[in-house]
């Protein structure tokens, strides 16, 4: 679906493009104007060009679509028969800071949330301290991350993603 939608962009740009260049001509009088008419005169009545027009209508709506669809700021913590109980995803990322921050070797932390149809999915980027081996401290902070947003709030955490952005150039000692 990525390909056919990157597809339909660049079509709809060449269009836009040509188009563009066309009218371009025309206004700084290098093109014969009486050729503009008979164009658009010569569309009339044809159904082919019709259905075409009507299509690439359709795709630019489906284009600009993603443009006016609000993103999903919450996530369900609970229903039941009295009503439900949902958390934003900005308290959400609070309570990861707090805790990840607390991570042995982890300088400073910065995450995004997305919400799946399984759960929740948790992309951190990190500063860790050089002196301390960077597969256990990731390690140690997926599972802690994931841990913790699950006991605390309920949520379904499908993934912990922890990129390292930067090792840390201050002597850990010197911090704490």
């Amino acid at each position: 679906m990525d390909l056919f939608y990157r597809f339909v962009i660049f079509f709809m740009a060449v269009l836009i493009l040509f188009t563009s260049m066309l009218m371009t001509l025309y206004v700084f009088g290098l093109a014969n104007p009486d050729r503009l008419p008979n164009l658009i005169y010569g569309l009339q009545g044809r159904w082919e060009m019709g259905i075409l027009f009507l299509l690439l209508f359709v795709a630019g709506a489906w284009v600009i679509y993603p443009f006016f669809t609000k993103e999903k700021t919450t996530t369900a913590i609970n229903t039941t028969e009295i009503g439900s109980v949902d958390i934003t995803l900005n308290a959400l990322d609070s309570l990861i800071k707090n805790i990840a921050i607390e991570q042995e070797g982890v300088v400073s932390i910065n995450s995004t949330l997305n919400t799946t149809e399984t759960g929740l999915l948790i992309s951190l980027k990190t500063e860790i301290y050089p002196s301390m081996s960077i597969p256990q401290i990731t390690n140690s902070l997926q599972e802690l991350v994931k841990t913790y947003i699950e006991d605390t709030t309920g949520v379904s955490v499908t993934e912990v993603r922890v990129l390292v952005e930067k090792i840390s150039k201050v002597n850990e000692n010197k911090t704490k």
